[in-house]
C-alpha cells in the first residue's frame, strides 16, 4: 500500500529526528520540494522545538575555548568540548548560528543539521573590532532568508548616531548602513545577545532603554527605559554589584527582567502599546543580602524565564511551576555555567551556498573541519578532539591550552 503525501509529511516525516528528514529530500524531487516549502517548515518547526532546545555558550581562555551544550529535554545535561581560540559563537536564531572566524576574517552562518554554511566578510569598519554589537535575524520557517546587523557608533559635527551595518543572506557580499541619530551614547549591555522578536532586532542598553532595528522595513528606534525601574529602585533597593538588567524572549513575549535587592521583577513589552507591563514581581533567590548578584536569566523560548544561580561548586536552575504558581529549585547543574548563553533549536533553515572568493585553499579546509567537528559535538554530542582543535589554531600548543580544553563528558 503507497502512502500519500498528506500521511507522509503530516505525521511520519515531523515525527523523525532532523538528520533523517534531510535525507528524506532523496526520496523524490516532489518530497524535497514539499519538505522545503513554508507550510511544511511550521509544521516541522512546531514539532521539534519543544523537544530539541538546547543553549549553546563559550568561554574565553588563554587557549581553545570550552564549549558548551546545555540540553534542555527530555533531562538536563551539560557537555563540554573545546572550539579553537579565534572563532567565537556570535548569535544564534531559528536553528542558524553566527560565528566569526578570525581566520581568515569571515563570518560565518551554518546549521548543525544540514551542515550548510555560508561565508560573509566584515563590514567596512576601522578595525574588525570596532563595533559596539551584533544582531542575527533568521526569518525561518516563513523564509530560508536572514540578515547579520552590527552596530558601531559615529560622531559627526557634534552629532551623535548609532550606525546599523545591515548583510543579507541573498546578497552576501554588499553591506549597507543606516544611522540613528541620539542624543546620547548609553552602553549596551554586556553579555546581553540581541533578541530577535516580532520582525525586529532588539538590543538592551545598561539604563534599561531598548535599541530597536526593524529588519523589513530597515529603521531603526530608540524605546525608552521603563518608568517602574525608577520607582523599584527607591523601594527595593538598587543593585551595588553585578549586571542587573536582562532581554530576552519567554513564551513569545519580548521579556524584561530586573533584578533588585529584595525583588526581581519581569516586565514584558506590547508591540501595540508600545509599553512595558509588569507581569512578575518575586523574592529574589538571585542576590545576596550586600546586593552582589550571583545568578542570572536563562532564556529558552518556549518557557517562562528560568534562572540559574551560581555556588561555589554547583549551580542551581530555577523553573517557574505553573501549578503552585512559583519558582522552585528544578535542577542541580555541576560544571561551568556563564553568559552568554545562545538558544538553539535544531532546523532545517537554510544556509545560502555562496563561493568561497579570495579564500585559501587552507582557510576553507580549516572552516569545514571545524564547522564539522561543531556539528558533531551540537547534534550527536561527539566531542571535538582536542588535537584537532589545537591544531588548526594558529595559536602554539600549551600546557595551559590543553587545561583549557574539554573532554566531551556528559557532566549532569
Amino acid at each position: 500500500m503507497e502512502l500519500n503525501d498528506d500521511i507522509l509529511l503530516g505525521k511520519i516525516i515531523p515525527s523523525l529526528p532532523l538528520k533523517f528528514v534531510v535525507q528524506c529530500k532523496l526520496l523524490s524531487k516532489d518530497v524535497k520540494i514539499m519538505i522545503s516549502h513554508p507550510d511544511f517548515a511550521r509544521t516541522l518547526y512546531q514539532h521539534h522545538k519543544e523537544t530539541c532546545t538546547q543553549l549553546i555558550y563559550s568561554i574565553n581562555g588563554l587557549g581553545n575555548r570550552p564549549f558548551y551544550k546545555f540540553s534542555i529535554n527530555p533531562t538536563i545535561t551539560l557537555t563540554q568540548s573545546v572550539l579553537p581560540y579565534e572563532i567565537e559563537i556570535m548569535a544564534s536564531c531559528n536553528g542558524l548560528i553566527l560565528f566569526d572566524f578570525e581566520r581568515p576574517m569571515r563570518f560565518c552562518v551554518f546549521n548543525p543539521v544540514t551542515g550548510e554554511h555560508q561565508l560573509m566578510p566584515y563590514p567596512d569598519l576601522e578595525s574588525a573590532y570596532m563595533y559596539e554589537s551584533k544582531g542575527f535575524a533568521v526569518d525561518y520557517p516563513a523564509s530560508d532568508q536572514y540578515k547579520v546587523v552590527i552596530i558601531s557608533k559615529l560622531v559627526q559635527n557634534s552629532n551623535l548616531y548609532y550606525k546599523f551595518h545591515v548583510l543579507s543572506s541573498e546578497r552576501p557580499g554588499l553591506w549597507r548602513e543606516i544611522q540613528l541619530r541620539t542624543n546620547t551614547f548609553i552602553s549596551l549591555s554586556y553579555g546581553v545577545p540581541s533578541v530577535y522578536w516580532c520582525d525586529s532586532l532588539y538590543w538592551l542598553r545598561d539604563d534599561g532603554s531598548v535599541l530597536a532595528f526593524d529588519t523589513k522595513r530597515e529603521e531603526a528606534i530608540l524605546i525608552d527605559r521603563p518608568e517602574f525601574i525608577d520607582h523599584f529602585d527607591q523601594s527595593y533597593g538598587k543593585m551595588l554589584v553585578g549586571q542587573d538588567k536582562w532581554l530576552g524572549m519567554a513564551r513569545g513575549f519580548l521579556t524584561l527582567v530586573c533584578i533588585f535587592r529584595k525583588y526581581i521583577v519581569i516586565s514584558t513589552y506590547g508591540s501595540a502599546s508600545s509599553r512595558w507591563r509588569v507581569s512578575n514581581t518575586l523574592e529574589s533567590f538571585v542576590s545576596r543580602p550586600d546586593g552582589i548578584i550571583i545568578g542570572f536569566p536563562v532564556w529558552i523560548d518556549s518557557r517562562q524565564v528560568s534562572f540559574m544561580v551560581r555556588h561555589l561548586i554547583h549551580n542551581d536552575l530555577y523553573e517557574y511551576n505553573t501549578q503552585i504558581n512559583r519558582y522552585e529549585n528544578n535542577a542541580v547543574v555541576l560544571g561551568s555555567v556563564s553568559y552568554p548563553m545562545y538558544c538553539f533549536h535544531p532546523t532545517l533553515a537554510g544556509a545560502h551556498y555562496t563561493p568561497s572568493n579570495n579564500i585559501e585553499a587552507d582557510d576553507q579546509t580549516h572552516i569545514a573541519t571545524n564547522l564539522d567537528n561543531i556539528r558533531r559535538f551540537i547534534i550527536e554530542g561527539i566531542s571535538i578532539p582536542e588535537e584537532t582543535s589545537s591544531s588548526s589554531s594558529s595559536s602554539s600548543s600549551s600546557s595551559e591550552e590543553e587545561e583549557a580544553g574539554g573532554g566531551g563528558e556528559e557532566i549532569l
